[in-house]
Order: structure tokens, then sequence, then C-alpha cells
């Protein structure tokens, strides 16, 4: 087993900032939109934004971001003090339009060409991109579930309709984003060496537990649009309370994220006691 595999993908995690760019982009929106139901609070929001932006060029605040975050506040809270402004519109108004950064940095990752290694193996060392369960971050960025092993760790490896299965002292991978002719190609490298192709775990299992992903995906999208459009029905007034409206779109998306993340915890939970 001398010889070695490597198979690379162009742009690969492009949708994922696609997918994202639409999502800052629609909550930039809504906070432009924002301006115009409270024009007063939104003046006041877009000359922090601006200043945030200058600020960021000199310090970085994604580093500094505990600071920031009670500068801001306090900046808030004197804001709302001096000019009889609300809080919470502020709060709500500024975060949205700040995704304006994020709109311009996807934009410019978007435009710039790129190439990732999705599956490495030589004699020693084998790398995949496995995300598990966790599709939501796999979506957004691929590359950061490329998971690296030891070749003489693998104890059988399987394909069936819907790709690739390796077992790794007990723990099951599913390399993504492989073509039929590239499995093809890994299953060969196998035979001609000195491992044994075989059925590494009933494919009854792996089914039930894609089941569950995607009930998983309709729970964790379709509770915040339910919880959402509810609240604009009755807290909202069908709509006619700009920001009882606004607010309700607002933390249905960030529920979305919120929800994944219990999800995660609670599946993992029993693994690691």
């Amino acid at each position: 087993m001398g010889n070695s595999i490597q198979i690379e993908r162009k742009n690969l995690g492009k949708s994922g900032d696609y997918f994202t760019l639409v999502l800052y982009s629609l909550i930039f929106f809504i906070g432009f939109l924002s301006i115009f139901w409270e024009w007063k609070s939104g003046t006041v929001s877009v000359i922090c934004v601006i200043a945030t932006y200058f600020l960021n060029r000199k310090i970085n605040l994604i580093v500094h971001l505990k600071w920031f975050s009670i500068a801001l506040v306090l900046l808030a809270l004197l804001v709302s003090w001096l000019l009889q402004l609300s809080f919470w519109i502020f709060m709500i108004q500024f975060l949205a339009l700040s995704c304006i950064h994020a709109v311009i940095a996807f934009i410019a990752a978007i435009r710039d060409d790129h190439t990732d290694i999705i599956f490495s193996l030589n004699a020693d060392n084998f790398s995949c991109l496995c995300p598990g369960s966790d599709y939501k971050g796999y979506a957004l960025n691929p590359m950061g579930y490329r998971k690296y092993f030891k070749t003489k760790d693998i104890v059988s490896i399987q394909q069936d309709e819907r790709g690739l299965l390796i077992v790794v002292k007990g723990e099951i991978l599913r390399p993504r984003e492989l073509t039929a002719s590239e499995i093809t190609q890994i299953l060969a490298y196998f035979n001609a060496g000195e491992f044994k192709v075989v059925e590494a775990i009933p494919l009854r299992d792996i089914r039930q537990a894609e089941t569950e992903l995607a009930w998983m995906k309709i729970l964790v999208f379709g509770v915040p649009c339910l919880l959402a459009g509810l609240s604009i029905y009755f807290l909202g007034d069908n709509g006619q309370n700009s920001v009882v409206t606004m607010i309700s779109i607002l933390l249905a998306i960030l529920l979305v994220p919120l929800l994944l993340k219990l999800i995660n915890r609670r599946k993992h939970r029993p693994e690691n006691k």
C-alpha cells in the first residue's frame, strides 16, 4: 500500500457562504426597514455602525469582544437616556445594521476561488470530511469538519446506497462529498492491500440515524417559523405592529442556531457520561 489518494474540490463551501450571506442580508434588510419605523433610533444606530467600522480598522473588535459588548451596552444606556430612545429597539437596530460588515466579508469570500482537499489517504494517515449529525455547521463551513486518523486504526470499510462507511476503532465515519468513481478508487486501494472490505454496521441503524436527522431539521426550522407566525398574528396585530413584527422575525432567526445547539448537546450527552 505504497500509493496515496488525494481528492480535491474547487470552491467547496460556497453554498454555505451563499446561505450565510442571504441570512445576514435578510437581517440587515430588516434593520434598514426599521429606520423608517423608528427614524430617531435608526439614525443613531447608523452613526454607531459607521463608527464601529472605522474603530474595527484600528482595533480588532472580535479579539476584544467582551469589552466591546460592555461598552456597547453602556453607550446604548447613555444614548437612550439622553435622547429618550428605547434601549432595546436601539440595540436590535444596531445589531441588525451591523450585519452589513458580514455581508461585505462574505461577498469578498464568494468572489475568491479556492481548492480544498476533501479526502487524502496513504499508508500512514488519512483524512476526510465527516460532520456526523451537525448538518448546520457543516453546511456553513465544510472544511471545519475535516478530521485526521491513522490508517492502521481502520477496522473495516463498506459501501451502501448512500456512500462510503469507514469504522475507525469503533467510530463510524461517513465521508462526505465523494462521487461513485472516487469511492470505487478508495475501495480498490484497500482491496489491493491488507484490509478487507466488509460490512461494518447494520444498514438499518444507519437509516434510523439519518431519519432522526431529517426530523431534527424539520423541528429546528419549523418551530421558529411557527412561533414567529403566531407572534406576528396575535401580538403584532397580523403585521400591523411593525416593531413586534420585526422583533418576532429577528428572534425566529436567532432561535434556529440555539435549537441546533441544544439538540446537539442533548444528543451527545449520553456519550459524555
